[in-house]
């Protein structure tokens, strides 16, 4: 069998689609989202992790599965 090829150092799956992307990609090239999920709240922009609820600036509940970047 195939060995398994080691990822580098920097390189990481994308929490969106699963694709390799290194570690300051900006934007995922397979799925077009930022590889690291978090959400942007739609009323004033605040970026919170992806496990928030709520937006930390305008207390906006944030929608369940969306407002992802």
């Amino acid at each position: 069998m195939p060995e398994n090829p080691r990822l580098d150092s920097n390189q990481r799956a994308c929490d969106h689609c699963g694709a390799l992307v290194f570690s300051d990609t900006k934007k995922c090239v397979q799925c077009g989202h930022f590889p690291v999920k978090l959400h942007r709240c739609p009323q004033c922009k605040t970026i919170g992790s992806a496990g928030d609820e709520r937006c930390s600036k305008c207390e906006r509940m944030y929608e369940p599965g969306g407002d992802f970047l």
